[in-house]
């Protein structure tokens, strides 16, 4: 039986250990001082504490005093059934081993024998729940036989031990996530957190908000939430809806158009959720969003490029249908209309090589198509002398059917007209003017001159064929041309007026 010196003494070990603890936060520190203040009350030089490791089935010399460098932190001990550890894990009971030499149901570790150990006592240090975290163990180098006082002392260390490392340990795992909680925040640009009071007035205001939105914390904190709706939403009580919504269901979308401090819009996909306290009150409101203005612009980009490309591909089917029913018609059989159809299905194909470079805002201009044509008259080109401004823009709407018209002055000029003689010339000239509307017109002046028109030449020279039928009835009707086609002796006169984009006029002005 201990003196009543001895047990005060131990009590001002309680209460030294006590004290360390309400001054530190570092776990390893904590374990280090419980091990030496628990050596000194029992009179030893060597204790440690041990951590179970579930994955490795061992136990590691978590904390310690009197072992030599290289045990505390890295040295293990196997948790199975000769492990006397184990057995006081297991059975949550001290478990005390007077003399190592005369145990014959344990083994013990190789290092605890080369530092002389002998008698060992085995306390389980529980967590809050009886969770085992491992083993207070006071290691002696002589034999020693514990008392019920020494028991209840060490029953009672690890039973302070227990608490205070659960703390630690829930205070280490709150500062991590803490600290990833604050990382992430502050990263996030691109995600507007917000925190609101019940009112729904602005209480916290993260650096992703602060990125996005334009105004500082100092700014933005104590302003209503509303500030960051367009005006029209404002007007129409979106802001309130909003925080209602969420009020009464938990939730609620913010997905809509934002303004930011310089006036400027941003399209916010996110959510608000309402925050509640233990009894179900709405404290306030957490609202989260990213800035996907974008990505919203990417899609009104790609729902005018899909609108675009419908078009022009019902507007190619339906000159498609029209090219063969009218080739049909004016061909004398089928190797007749194959060889007519395939020629004019090349020049819709040049448009179609035009178009498919486009970006959605340009456009075709009038010299690029003409060139495109004029390179596919195997050599002829070189006869033609042009004359007129680089750089005028057609309306997509009418290139494929003026190029259609082009080619087929282009066919008949070659197969009848100015290039199918040496001594013919052609020219065509083009200028631009501006209509009493506004609206630029382009002028086309096809001209041949020289051409000798006699005999075979002359019947073969079409007068109301599917050409002349294009140009003088499609063109006017489809694009609002004027056209003027006449067959002299000397050859084709042709000219074409037709309304093409209004960025050319701008570009001119700009230029």
């Amino acid at each position: 039986m201990i003196s009543a010196t001895e047990l005060l003494h131990r009590q001002h070990v309680l209460a030294d250990f006590g004290q360390f603890v309400l001054d530190n936060d570092d776990l390893q520190a904590i374990l280090t001082e419980g091990c030496r203040l628990i050596a000194a009350a029992l009179k030893t030089d060597l204790a440690k504490v041990l951590e179970i490791e579930q994955e490795r089935g061992t136990a590691l010399v978590r904390a310690g005093v009197g072992w030599n460098p290289g045990i505390v932190g890295h040295a293990r001990i196997r948790l199975d059934e000769r492990s006397s550890e184990a057995h006081a894990i297991r059975t949550a009971e001290p478990l005390i081993t007077p003399d190592i030499e005369k145990e014959t149901r344990f083994v013990f570790p190789r290092f605890m024998r080369e530092h002389g150990v002998v008698a060992i006592v085995n306390v389980p240090i529980l967590l809050p729940g009886r969770e085992p975290y491992g083993v207070l163990q006071v290691d002696l180098r002589e034999p020693r036989a514990f008392g019920q006082e020494d028991i209840q002392f060490l029953r009672t260390y690890a039973m302070v031990l227990g608490p205070v490392i659960d703390r630690m340990r829930k205070a280490r795992d709150l500062a991590h996530t803490t600290e990833r909680y604050r990382l992430i925040v502050e990263n996030a640009r691109d995600y507007a957190i917000i925190l609101t009071d019940a009112e729904d007035r602005i209480t916290d205001w993260l650096p992703g908000a602060a990125a996005i939105f334009g105004w500082t914390a100092a700014e933005a904190l104590g302003k209503p939430a509303e500030i960051l709706f367009t005006p029209e939403d404002q007007a129409a009580g979106e802001a309130e809806h909003e925080v209602d919504t969420a009020r009464r269901e938990g939730k609620a979308p913010n997905v809509r158009w934002h303004i930011r401090k310089d006036g400027t819009r941003v399209f916010i996909d996110g959510q608000t959720t309402a925050l509640k306290g233990p009894d179900g009150t709405v404290t306030g409101f957490m609202k989260i969003g990213q800035d996907v203005t974008a990505r919203r612009e990417s899609d009104e980009r790609q729902q005018i490029l899909v609108g675009e490309l419908q078009h022009r591909t019902r507007n190619l089917i339906a000159v498609v249908h029209s090219l063969a029913d009218k080739t049909a018609r004016a061909s004398k059989d089928l190797p007749d209309f194959k060889a007519r159809f395939e020629d004019r299905l090349r020049a819709l194909a040049r448009v179609q090589s035009l178009l498919s470079r486009l970006e959605d805002t340009d456009r075709v201009t009038f010299d690029e198509l003409l060139s495109s044509e004029l390179a596919a008259m195997d050599g002829f080109a070189e006869r033609v002398k042009l004359d007129g401004p680089r750089g005028v823009k057609l309306r997509s709407s009418s290139v494929q059917i003026l190029a259609l018209a082009l080619h087929e002055l282009a066919t008949n000029a070659v197969k009848y007209g100015a290039l199918s003689q040496p001594q013919a010339s052609l020219t065509i000239a083009w200028r631009l003017s501006k209509g009493g509307d506004g609206i630029p017109w382009l002028h086309i002046d096809w001209r041949e001159d020289g051409v000798v028109t006699s005999g075979e030449t002359t019947r073969a020279v079409p007068g109301r064929g599917q050409g002349r039928d294009l140009i003088e009835r499609a063109l006017p009707y489809q694009l609002g041309a004027k056209v003027y086609f006449d067959l002299g002796p000397g050859g084709l006169h042709c000219t074409i007026s037709l309304p093409v984009s209004i960025s050319t006029l701008e570009e001119n002005a700009s230029g």
